[in-house]
């Protein structure tokens, strides 16, 4: 099934505004698990005019595929391609099949063969995600070396196998969006564990909506509602708002190595009623130099060069913004180096010098 759609409810239109939104389904079979089917519902942007990065999404406890269409939109809107699993639909779901599906897809999306309309249009860029019992999912999905660029969950709920002792496995920047009146899956005792159990999480990050529930990042009238009957907090509409505004800038980041993104998200905390952010970055926007670096960053027309003011060679090391090691090089006085570096942001550090922090090309 193909359809362009705009969305079915008011939320998603706003969201969207005039963007065109392609639909499909996708009927995958995974081989190594003796042909398991994984049916997924896919959003992506239309027309199909260049390769977009991808955001796999698990879905809650008898939820559905079709239950995220205002996340899904939206996040499409802003040029990703959004696929939603349609396994473990029943009262008896399989946690750890559901965090292999989840990888599983991610593999097929890095092969860039869907045999349909999508076929070699991703970029190979890819975010793991998942809602409730799926954000507990994803973490599961780490143990399986998914190709992924990040994890994104909303109010993930722990899991069996246990999603908390998953969490070591995660090693990609990672982000919780928790609300903070979630009865369903309480933050003291599910949504904090998750995160804080990525310890070796190159970036992460803990957003709190205020007065948010468990079931504001899915559409209105679902079977989550049931679950969280009477609840009188933060609306739909405004939850949903916050938590794609907060997804895009974190997707952003790491997914299209944005250098503004992580200061955007930021920015979005401090200027919204309703969002707290806790970022642990090793080397976040926010840590400035305390004073003026010898280091030099030197821009023309088509590179960047770094160099420094020293009389005598410094060994100079560049970091990306998750605290990872790109490049050593010692660099003569009075000399450049050309890292030859994507575009993203990076700290130039050596010795006692004062870092420096600049953005590529």
């Amino acid at each position: 099934m193909k359809k362009a759609i705009l969305g079915t409810h008011a939320m998603l239109l706003a969201l969207m505004g005039t963007a065109q939104i392609g639909q499909t389904e996708w009927s995958l079979v995974d081989p190594d698990r003796n042909d398991r089917n994984v049916p997924c519902a896919v959003w992506y942007p239309a027309p199909l005019e260049d390769t977009y990065p991808a955001l796999v999404l698990a879905h809650g406890f008898v939820m559905g595929p079709y239950d995220y269409e205002g996340l899904a939109g939206a996040l499409a809107a802003q040029g990703y391609v959004v696929i939603t699993l349609g396994t473990e639909l029943g009262l008896a779901p399989d946690h750890a099949d559901f965090g292999l599906d989840l990888a599983f897809v991610a593999h097929t999306v890095q092969a860039n063969t869907t045999g349909d309309i999508l076929d070699g249009a991703f970029n190979g860029r890819i975010a793991i995600a998942g809602h409730s019992m799926g954000g507990g999912a994803s973490w599961l999905a780490a143990s399986a070396d998914p190709p992924v660029d990040a994890f994104l969950v909303f109010a993930p709920a722990e899991t069996s196998p246990s999603a908390i002792a998953a969490g070591t496995t995660i090693t990609a920047p990672a982000m919780v969006v928790s609300g903070t009146e979630d009865a369903v899956t309480p933050p003291a005792t599910q949504h904090w564990p998750i995160h804080d159990a990525a310890v070796n999480s190159a970036c992460r990050a803990f957003v709190s909506l205020q007065d948010g529930g468990h079931c504001g990042f899915a559409d209105p009238g679902t079977l989550c509602d049931i679950g969280e009957f009477g609840f009188q907090g933060l609306s739909p509409d405004a939850q949903l708002a916050a938590a794609v505004d907060v997804s895009v800038a974190w997707l952003d980041a790491f997914l299209k190595d944005d250098p503004n993104a992580l200061g955007l998200l930021e920015g979005i905390a401090e200027t919204s009623p309703v969002i707290n952010l806790e970022l642990s970055c090793p080397l976040g926007v926010t840590e400035a130099a305390p004073f003026q670096s010898a280091l030099t960053a030197v821009r023309d027309a088509s590179r960047l060069t770094i160099g420094h003011s020293h009389p005598y060679a410094l060994e100079v090391t560049l970091w990306s913004i998750t605290g990872q090691c790109i490049a050593q090089h010692s660099i003569p006085p009075g000399e450049l180096w050309d890292p030859c570096l994507p575009p993203g942001l990076y700290l130039a550090t050596s010795g006692q010098t004062a870092p420096l922090r600049f953005t590529a090309p």
